[in-house]
């Protein structure tokens, strides 16, 4: 008795893919995931590329070129002039970028410029910072009292002016309520699916069916409620990030509404692709968890993608929670942004949305 009911669990266990993607798959994509973003040792990954504008004929400046490529982790790439080393950290084509006045004294106004975007996480640019100023400051050593004096401040960070500038004292609360909220939002798409396949095993899709309504009234009348519940969630996440940890919108709040619309009406769209697999509440909760986090670790909503590597930056642009997490860090954390800034990032929730439903609705089995 005891070894059937053994073989009969194991044999259920083993025909529900979704529990075998839960236990088996997932930890392998975030052991490989995280295990990416955490490198120690000699091969610890490529080193950051660092521009470095120095004059001509500049001693010093090429002293303190030479300070840098000696850093390890660093990749110098010398800069033409300071505009085009400015434009290079506004692409992300170098991760900073040290402008070295050939007068050099930050005592009479003039130190290093150290060209960083400042909006980005404090773990990115804090040590980014901590390792130029002190590449800077070591070739100045030995450091002589009048030097001492001269040195306050001399190496000082500014955003590039291609970056609107974050706003003053901006809170870690501006990254991480948007990313909870893109996290947890999409999680709408699988109480959509598993809705279906409640209707459907009660027998209340049936009778919806045997109305004299259209089908695609009836789907868009089953789709609707949960865009409402989905604005009303980012309503209350965003309103409790903005009435209890100080989160505010630092550019149009028009352009901010508009992209949680957008991410709502993607997050329930993906809910249609879901339902239209098919498969039981246990099937769909299974399936779907696992396909929602494995999206918000590659969109970028747990580890920022800032700090990923460069293979899976670029793969996180495949899912939509990257694409809402940019248009939100957009109005969050860079003053006088509107909606010229977030356009792209609209337009590609508007875009994945469109293939949801495309792909959901010829998919769907209303009769099964």
């Amino acid at each position: 008795m005891l070894l059937a009911g053994i073989k009969k669990d194991i044999a259920l266990l083993l025909r529900d893919r979704g529990a075998l993607i839960s236990m088996f798959a997932l930890p392998l994509i975030f052991i490989g995931v995280f295990g990416s973003m955490f490198k120690f040792g000699p091969e610890a990954g490529s080193p950051q590329k660092v521009g470095v504008y120095a004059a001509a004929g500049d001693a010093r400046g090429a002293a303190m070129r030479a300070s840098v490529a000696a850093t390890p982790g660093f990749a110098v790439v010398d800069m033409a002039t300071p505009d085009v080393a400015r434009a290079a950290v506004a692409s992300e084509s170098v991760a900073a970028a040290l402008i070295i006045p050939p007068d050099f004294s930050p005592a009479d106004g003039r130190p290093v410029e150290l060209a960083i975007d400042e909006g980005a996480p404090v773990q990115v640019r804090g040590p980014l910072t901590g390792a130029l100023t002190g590449a800077v400051i070591r070739t100045l050593l030995p450091i002589t009292p009048e030097l001492a004096r001269d040195l306050t401040n001399p190496v000082v960070a500014k955003t590039p002016p291609q970056l609107a500038k974050p706003p003053e004292n901006l809170s870690g609360f501006q990254v991480s309520v948007p990313g909870n909220a893109v996290l947890f939002g999409f999680f709408i798409a699988l109480t959509v699916a598993m809705s279906f396949s409640e209707e459907k095993r009660t027998g209340t899709w049936r009778r919806q069916l045997a109305s004299p309504v259209s089908r695609a009234s009836i789907l868009l009348a089953k789709l609707v409620p949960f865009y409402i519940i989905s604005l009303l969630q980012m309503a209350f996440l965003f309103g409790v990030g903005a009435a209890v940890f100080g989160m505010r919108v630092s550019g149009s709040l028009p352009a901010f509404i508009t992209v949680v619309a957008a991410v709502s009406l993607c997050a329930v769209s993906l809910g249609l692709v879901f339902a239209s697999f098919g498969g039981s509440e246990k099937q769909l909760g299974s399936i779907g968890s696992v396909s929602t986090l494995v999206m918000g670790l590659l969109g970028g909503c747990m580890i920022p993608r800032l700090v990923m590597p460069g293979f899976f930056r670029s793969i996180g642009n495949i899912v939509p929670q990257s694409w809402a997490l940019d248009g939100y860090y957009a109005l969050l954390i860079r003053t006088g942004t509107g909606f010229a800034d977030v356009a792209p990032q609209i337009g590609a929730l508007l875009g994945f949305t469109a293939v949801f439903c495309a792909f959901g609705v010829a998919r769907f089995k209303f009769e099964s």
